[in-house]
């Protein structure tokens, strides 16, 4: 058996002014009013938005022709609805110059969701690219959206879905790199808190007696969470780890007035 040292470290992308973006496409489930909702998103335009050259959003919904009992599409359909949002992303750039942000599927519908610089020829664009599928019904608008409110408050994953999404990724990260995800081994976390106090009542809340100190240091950084904790516990990096162990931190130390700042293990092979 080889262990390889292998850190995990992660940030939160902050939103800029500048008008590029690398594209970093995700999907995420929530559930709202007891329903399944399904996003797909590119996080990577959180870094160039709001787009000063792309003032206007312009949505596209379809009725599913056979939804499940969730309102989700079946395998059959996911292929017909992905050359659907194909077509339309080739359209709405090649006459447009929009951006494709991503598309938000629930209740037997999907919408798509476009930035664009102006609503000239959004209208042929759709209609063009959806004039193989007659047997869907669609309708479609275009608003101003300076702000890009549409992208961060029904595309944009909301704090605890985008802590799920990096995880996700991360353990992902080990599974390619040849780990079976299936070997006990240390698992380092770290978090910071805004006072002493609130790291103590971290340290003293339930679930954490099962966790060894590292360090805790008494001096402050100059950060907004200036205290840190270094604590680890042996444990399995697999997908079950995420829910188990990493969400609970992060919930227990946004409850204290603190940041969970991540993991760090070793690949096994």
């Amino acid at each position: 058996m080889r262990y390889i040292y292998f850190a995990i470290f992660f940030t939160i992308t902050i939103p800029s002014s500048a008008q590029k973006s690398t594209p970093d496409w995700d999907a995420y489930l929530m559930e709202v009013n007891k329903k399944p909702v399904s996003i797909i998103v590119d996080l990577g335009l959180a870094s160039s938005a709001p787009q000063k050259t792309r003032p206007f959003v312009v949505i596209i919904r379809t009725k599913l022709l056979d939804p499940d009992a969730n309102g989700m599409p079946g395998k059959i359909e996911s292929k017909r609805l992905d050359q659907m949002e194909n077509l339309l992303d080739e359209q709405m750039s090649s006459k447009t110059g929009a951006v494709y942000a991503g598309r938000y599927t629930q209740r037997g519908l999907r919408e798509f969701y476009f930035y664009t610089l102006d609503t000239t020829d959004y209208f042929f664009a759709i209609k063009t690219a959806l004039a193989g599928f007659t047997d869907y019904q669609w309708l479609c608008q275009a608003k101003e959206d300076k702000s890009w409110t549409n992208y961060f408050t029904v595309l944009y994953p909301p704090p605890l879905e985008y802590e799920k999404i990096q995880n996700r990724r991360l353990v992902d990260l080990l599974r390619d790199k040849g780990d079976g995800l299936k070997e006990v081994r240390r698992i380092d976390h770290f978090a910071y808190f805004k006072t002493k106090s609130k790291r103590e009542d971290f340290l003293r809340s339930s679930g954490m007696e099962s966790f060894i100190i590292a360090e805790i240091p008494d001096s402050a950084e100059k950060t907004a969470w200036p205290y840190k904790i270094h604590f680890y516990k042996d444990d399995v990096p697999d997908y079950t780890f995420i829910e188990r162990v990493l969400i609970p931190l992060w919930e227990r130390a946004k409850q204290f007035q603190g940041h969970y700042d991540g993991w760090e293990t070793y690949l096994v092979k």
